[in-house]
């Protein structure tokens, strides 16, 4: 465990010290999409127009290695920008990088080379632990909704490849089977250090995608 184990709870007990753990529950299935600080997005056509981000050494401290059972999977969300950062932190994590799903938009976006019109969703495993279901492609189109809005297909298809129980972190709205955790949701499970506003006794610090 690191130091800085997880609080799994609605309502952490004024005594536990910080980073303590209050509870055992993990989760096999991890989906993440953190507003990644990186430089691209601070300009006037950035995410940091839409929310707060969060500065990549301070994402890859995030003790999610801790959330995860022995044998887990994680997927993470990135863009061309910070695909190699990505794959950093989900090492940083606890997790090793095994493939990657590609969403394709029907509409094209930003970029200083390429314009993109596509992200990258990361998987990464922890321990040992294959896929439920093993017939899915690693491409899809699927339609974009709202800045950041990643597709509901997609909470879909980790259901089919990974078993649960299942935790989304910097979740923007819920989701069936999932518990959350994030600025936008009422989260499920607190973390020493990154406050959310439905902590009960903390104010929120962290910003998320």
């Amino acid at each position: 465990m690191s130091e800085n184990n997880i609080i799994v709870t609605t309502t952490p007990p004024e005594d536990a010290p910080p980073g303590a753990s209050t509870t055992a529950e993990t989760f096999v299935t991890i989906i993440a999409d953190p507003p990644w600080g990186n430089s691209g997005q601070k300009g006037k056509y950035g995410a940091i127009s839409h929310y707060d981000l969060m500065s990549i050494d301070r994402i890859a401290a995030m003790p999610v290695c801790d959330l995860a059972a022995d044998n887990a999977h994680l997927y993470l969300w990135c863009y061309p920008a910070v695909r190699r950062i990505a794959e950093e932190v989900m090492e940083a994590w606890g997790f090793r990088f095994v493939d990657e799903f590609i969403w394709g938009k029907d509409q094209m976006g930003l970029g200083q080379y390429f314009r993109h019109a596509h992200e990258t969703l990361l998987l990464g495993v922890k321990g040992s632990l294959p896929v439920t279901f093993r017939g899915q492609r690693s491409f899809a189109m699927l339609p974009r909704q709202a800045h950041s809005h990643k597709p509901e297909e997609v909470h879909v298809m980790v259901q089919r490849m990974s078993p649960g129980p299942y935790l989304e972190l910097f979740a923007r709205r819920p989701f069936p089977g999932f518990k959350v955790w994030g600025n936008e949701v009422d989260s499920d499970v607190s973390i020493p250090g990154y406050p959310v506003p439905s902590d009960p006794t903390t104010p929120s610090e962290v910003p998320h995608a």
